[in-house]
């Protein structure tokens, strides 16, 4: 059973990452969407994958601020470094995919190393919220199909 100040620290992740949904995926921006009232988006915003983990889990109370050093945006298609999973690894331990919760965190291999991030949603696994280059922006997606499905992934958690 999850203890009631987790599940209430879950819920502000998931509430917060639905806020970026829509966004546009820019290398390194940390700018989220702008709405008005009848749902017409204003301003574009923009995040990549790595920032978006950062602002959401940050805006919800859960981390400080991550410091996210320059890195170019085709790392992964030519370094076998983790600096990604590296940085996911200071902020949370790995677990099983079976033991997965709205509000954990997914990390795929592109290329030569896990470099893609994504935050488990309701009802959870595989549903995710994630910032995707392919899709050029935040969306709410299935993990586990498309050009994710037959990736390696990691799961983490910050509880």
């Amino acid at each position: 059973m999850i203890a009631p100040a987790e599940l209430a620290q879950r819920k502000a992740v998931i509430a917060e990452a639905r806020t970026w949904i829509g966004t546009d995926f820019h290398h390194r921006a940390a700018v989220k969407a702008t709405w008005d009232a009848d749902g017409n988006r204003l301003t574009p915003g923009g995040v990549d994958c790595a920032t978006l983990l950062a602002q959401v889990y940050e805006a919800a109370g859960i981390i400080a601020p991550v410091p996210i050093p320059s890195y170019p945006p085709d790392w992964f298609q030519h370094r076998e470094g983790e600096r990604y999973l590296a940085t996911v690894m200071e902020r949370g331990r790995e677990i099983a995919e079976a033991e997965a919760l709205p509000g954990d965190v997914v990390v795929f291999k592109f290329g030569h190393s896990f470099s893609h991030g994504a935050i488990v949603m309701p009802p959870g696994w595989p549903a995710i919220v994630h910032a995707f280059f392919g899709s050029r922006l935040v969306q709410l997606d299935h993990g586990d199909g498309g050009v994710l499905g037959d990736r390696m992934r990691r799961f983490f958690t910050v509880w």
